[in-house]
């Protein structure tokens, strides 16, 4: 019976930081791309009604280049903890066709969908296309 209470007791202790309130601290947003682009103007719109839920702010950390790859890249490094998170657009699954980088949505954990765009091509009107 012992047994049971010292790994009842030992469970009790290693569990006490799971049951931490998350968040403890300040959460770090990247935009993959520069300030005032569409997707750093969804993030800045919706940040107030994040940070009212989760009782915390949102820093945002503009990280341009490659295509969004070096932010990708940035987050995807960081430690799992909920605390960095990636503002994205589409570009990280065109990442590997393009040769910058082998990190794509699939080495990550979605969280929701902000926004959608719609891409369009367009060409002069006597363009043979």
């Amino acid at each position: 019976m012992k047994i049971w209470k010292a790994a009842l007791v030992a469970l009790s202790v290693m569990a006490t930081p799971v049951l931490a309130e998350y968040p403890e601290r300040e959460v770090l947003g990247v935009v993959m791309w520069g300030a005032g682009g569409a997707t750093d103007t969804v993030a800045r719109a919706v940040n107030p009604a994040a940070e009212a839920a989760l009782g915390k702010p949102i820093v945002v950390l503009n990280k341009s280049g490659g295509a969004g790859a070096i932010s990708t890249a940035f987050v995807n490094a960081a430690p799992a903890d909920g605390y960095t998170f990636l503002y994205g657009a589409e570009n990280p699954q065109l990442h590997g066709v393009m040769g910058v980088s082998d990190i794509d949505y699939g080495d990550m954990y979605p969280i929701n969908i902000l926004g959608r765009g719609v891409a369009v091509v367009v060409v002069p009107a006597d363009s043979k296309y």
